[in-house]
């Protein structure tokens, strides 16, 4: 336990005072180290850092976060975005709608929360705030769809939970279909609501099918891919890293000969905007499983299991411990970091009171999900804050509604588990 707590303590205290991340886990790991009982040779270091990233699965997280870029790069990001105009457009809070339909969209492309908040909040705040939208409640818009991404496959946290914990990342995908349709509409409802209690001024307007029609045949290439990658995945036509290199190759075919509207001289940017997105996810994965690695050689995953064991054997209170952790670990934690760090301490135990390792997975991911909202170090919060040019201060204040939406959500997931675990 001495080597926990000095892990802890040198990790917190880095975090304080912004160390990013990757390197306050690598630093609090060789702190662990040193201070171990046992003889553990610093050889072994960047040993765990090459071999914990040594796996065929994470080959997926590239392709899928290049698919997003090259997506980007013609019209089909504007095609699925015209598409969820024609849809949601002409109902109340209709720019809100579609920034929510898009995002979803998007989400089953990129499997980036990061990336879709950043896609979608380029297009769709500018066009809010002239609408007469108030900034803070354009970007928490945005922001709070953006983690449907996290979610709906391709899900990059959860192909990181899959490699990790062992599981069928193709099941994952299955489980988090549900849920996260069940966020988007929870996220559109409430837009409703906060439209029209503001006194938002876009009224609600009159469906159109002939343009529903045209922009559905239009976007149709870009409308279909998450289906291609999902039906296979499930269909075994293909693995999920498989999927990710189609999905890939199927964006260039379309945008660049299909479209026409994709430059030779995007590519390049594409290829290299995915290479540092995946280059800063791959690190934060490395370094923290090497703490990872850490805690377990130091026997703390048996500890745990004693403790809550300790505390209660029902299921359904240790749901409850296992959400307020995971919540917690996601208002300091990269998503990536703390499936890395928490799955191997608290899978265990999961496991012990007879808890579905998918289904484990997902409410990791769900709460997670949530985190890239939430103060202090909530990702999508300061993507938006960039965008919108708004303070810091007023997107979390309009944020706080969306947090509360989605801790319901998390709540039906996890007590109705047939909602995800049926299709599995």
């Amino acid at each position: 336990m001495t080597v926990a707590i000095v892990v802890l303590i040198v990790l917190l205290i880095l975090m304080m005072i912004g160390v990013p991340i990757a390197i306050s886990l690598i630093m609090a790991s060789i702190a662990g180290f040193l201070s171990s009982i046992y003889y553990i040779p610093l050889e072994v270091i960047p040993q765990r850092l090459i071999t914990s990233v040594d796996s065929f699965p994470l080959l997926a997280i590239p392709f899928f976060m290049l698919t997003g870029e090259l997506m980007m790069s013609g019209s089909m990001g504007r095609r699925i975005a015209g598409f969820a105009f024609a849809a949601v457009g002409w109902v109340r809070a209709g720019l809100a709608q579609v920034s929510t339909l898009t995002s979803m969209f998007f989400a089953g492309i990129s499997g980036s929360g990061a990336a879709d908040t950043a896609a979608v909040g380029k297009m769709m705040i500018p066009m809010m705030e002239s609408k007469g939208y108030d900034k803070g409640f354009a970007a928490a818009t945005v922001a709070s769809a953006g983690t449907i991404a996290v979610v709906i496959p391709p899900s990059i946290p959860m192909i990181v939970y899959g490699v990790t914990a062992g599981v069928s990342i193709g099941d994952l995908f299955t489980a988090g279909i549900v849920p996260g349709i069940l966020i988007g509409l929870s996220i559109m409802l409430l837009n409703y609501w906060l439209t029209k209690k503001n006194g938002y001024s876009e009224e609600a307007g009159k469906f159109e099918f002939s343009s529903f029609r045209k922009t559905f045949f239009e976007g149709i290439l870009a409308l279909i891919l998450p289906l291609i990658i999902i039906v296979g995945i499930r269909g075994g036509i293909f693995t999920p890293t498989e999927a990710g290199a189609a999905a890939a190759a199927y964006a260039f075919i379309i945008n660049k000969f299909v479209y026409k509207d994709m430059d030779w001289k995007d590519i390049p940017s594409a290829f290299l905007n995915a290479a540092k997105m995946t280059a800063m996810v791959v690190f934060i994965i490395a370094a923290a499983n090497l703490f990872g690695w850490l805690l377990t050689a130091e026997q703390i995953p048996s500890y745990l299991t004693q403790l809550v064991t300790g505390v209660s054997d029902n299921r359904y209170v240790i749901l409850i411990l296992f959400n307020i952790i995971f919540f917690i670990a996601g208002c300091f934690l990269n998503a990536s970091a703390a499936i890395t760090i928490l799955t191997p301490l608290l899978l265990p135990i999961a496991l012990a009171a007879g808890i579905d390792p998918i289904f484990f997975g997902l409410i990791m991911v769900v709460n997670l999900s949530i985190g890239l909202i939430t103060p202090p170090v909530g990702l999508d919060l300061f993507i938006v804050k960039g965008i919108a040019n708004v303070s810091y201060d007023r997107i979390v204040k309009s944020i706080v509604p969306f947090i509360l939406v989605m801790i319901c959500d998390l709540l039906i997931i996890t007590y109705f588990p047939a909602l995800s675990m049926f299709w599995v």
